[in-house]
């Protein structure tokens, strides 16, 4: 009596179904983690069905009858589905419900020339395309929300710190386009990630190749790659390329992280430089007075637990080729951790929209902190003769006296600066008033700094366009990769459907 109901990922070299430890422990995380890859293994599932079909590997009533049951799997929401962990991973649970809708006979061709791994690793990268295609366009939009904020401050003068102390006059908008840069790189670390994904690793067979007519090129197109991962184990296997998305994601979130930091020492009571959005910020339930930046260690943390993805991958990588360890993990923690980013990424857009900025908190540290100690330095050896060492040594002994006599920048004088001079070098220092006098002032320190990318309003104005040039470029280049991804999903379904219901040969020229 032949079996009704056999166990599709079971019944064959083994006997009986899987433990409940087994279930436990592995299927129904492997299934949950395949729900989320549910409409893109349907759209690897019809892909491979279509290609063998016109390779006439299927006849085209039996295939008919199995592209429709496959469309009508497609309809189905991933929420649901009949998922059934005891069945095995998530292509176990579609290829039961296959199998019961059109039967053996049609169902059993789904499986001819691949493995169902192929299906998992073809939905791995379209999902992780299509949704670093969203965390990059968010990382634009991200550099267009502080670029937006630096143009508004390019006059307002600031503090540029090092080691938390003052260290040089700035301009607010020059500190934040700093990160604009910054962020600028992260978008094309991300755009090398999909153009690694965006290459077709269907139809290798185990991993040496088929002797199943499963034309490569042709599975490329209709899933809408952009081109093949040509060796077939490499194709199969190699998860290198997930290592480095999630390290340019690790990159990104820790380049956020930064800016958090930065945010919530300028948030402080202690330098009053700005100040979140309510929306973005908690109070206390216990101190009525504190108005916490929270959405800053939310942002930092996301960034601790994508170095920890890092370091899960790398450490799943430590076995031989041709092992499911890392897959185990990818499968769910890619879409995790984009999803994460792309969370993280929408919040820091969204506090650099709403945050407030205290121009004259700002303008008071960079007055009267000794910011300007290096320009009187440069003027010292400029104007009077000595090597920069010794004014770094004249002008440093002089600052050391007024902060302990706890004076500030106004009492660094012509005539203090001599007077240290004196100790050092024999002959007299010889100052030109009006040029200390304008390098005692931040403002006038930032004119005089005309380098490329430097804090001048002309260079600021520059760096600004050289941005908005990148990004409308990235934001094209965007647009044009879903476009293609689009229509080939729509033109997969549309083959499909009209074999399903013609059951004859494809009109593709």
């Amino acid at each position: 009596m032949p079996e009704t109901s056999p166990d599709l990922g079971r019944s064959a070299r083994l006997s009986g179904g899987a433990s409940d430890e087994l279930v436990a422990a592995g299927h129904r995380a492997e299934v949950a983690d395949g729900i989320r890859l549910a409409t893109a293994l349907s759209l690897s599932d019809i892909a491979h069905a279509v290609v063998m079909i016109e390779g006439d590997a299927i006849d085209d009533a039996r295939g008919a009858r199995l592209l429709a049951g496959l469309l009508e799997l497609h309809e189905i929401p991933p929420q649901d589905f009949p998922w059934d962990p005891s069945r095995g991973d998530a292509f176990n649970s579609r290829e039961h419900e296959l199998r019961r809708r059109i039967g053996a006979d049609a169902s059993g061709w789904l499986t001819a020339g691949r493995p169902r791994r192929e299906a998992f690793r073809v939905a791995l990268r379209l999902v992780s395309r299509d949704m670093v295609l969203d965390l990059h366009d968010a990382v634009l939009d991200l550099t267009e929300a502080v670029d937006r904020r630096a143009a508004d401050e390019i006059t307002t003068l600031a503090a540029d710190y090092t080691y938390l102390q003052p260290a040089q006059p700035t301009t607010f908008g020059h500190i934040l386009e700093g990160f604009a840069e910054v962020f600028r790189r992260d978008a094309v670390r991300l755009r090398a990630s999909i153009d690694w994904l965006d290459r077709s690793v269907a139809g290798v067979g185990g991993s040496a190749g088929s002797r199943w007519p499963t034309d490569r090129g042709r599975l490329a197109e209709l899933l809408g790659f952009a081109g093949l991962v040509h060796h077939t184990k490499d194709a199969m296997w190699s998860a290198d390329g997930y290592v480095e998305l999630a390290s340019a994601v690790a990159i990104l979130l820790t380049n956020i992280s930064q800016l958090a930091q930065d945010l919530e020492i300028l948030a402080s009571r202690e330098f009053g430089a700005v100040e979140l959005a309510d929306a973005h910020s908690r109070q206390s339930d216990l101190m009525p007075q504190k108005k916490n930046p929270y959405a800053l260690p939310v942002l930092r943390a996301a960034a601790a637990e994508a170095a920890g993805a890092v370091t899960t991958m790398l450490t799943a990588l430590h076995t031989g080729s041709g092992r499911t360890d890392h897959f185990q993990v990818l499968n769910g923690g890619v879409p995790r951790l984009v999803d994460q980013a792309l969370a993280a990424v929408r919040l820091t857009t969204a506090v650099m929209r709403g945050m407030i900025i205290h121009r004259d908190a700002l303008e008071r540290s960079a007055r009267e902190a000794f910011l300007v100690a290096a320009d009187v330095a440069d003027v010292v050896a400029l104007t009077s003769g000595v090597d920069y060492r010794t004014a770094h040594t004249v002008v440093g002994r002089a600052v050391r006296r007024l902060a302990e006599d706890r004076l500030g920048p106004d009492a660094l004088t012509a005539d203090l600066l001599q007077a240290v001079a004196a100790e050092i070098v024999d002959a007299p220092l010889v100052i030109d008033p009006a040029a200390l006098a304008r390098a005692l002032d931040p403002a006038d320190c930032l004119v005089e700094r005309t380098q490329i990318g430097s804090s001048t309003p002309v260079e600021m104005r520059a760096l600004l366009e050289r941005g908005r040039e990148d990004r409308d470029s990235a934001r094209e280049w965007s647009a044009s990769v879903r476009a293609r991804a689009r229509q080939a999903a729509d033109g997969l379904l549309s083959e499909a459907r009209r074999r399903a219901t013609s059951g004859g040969p494809s009109t593709r020229s």
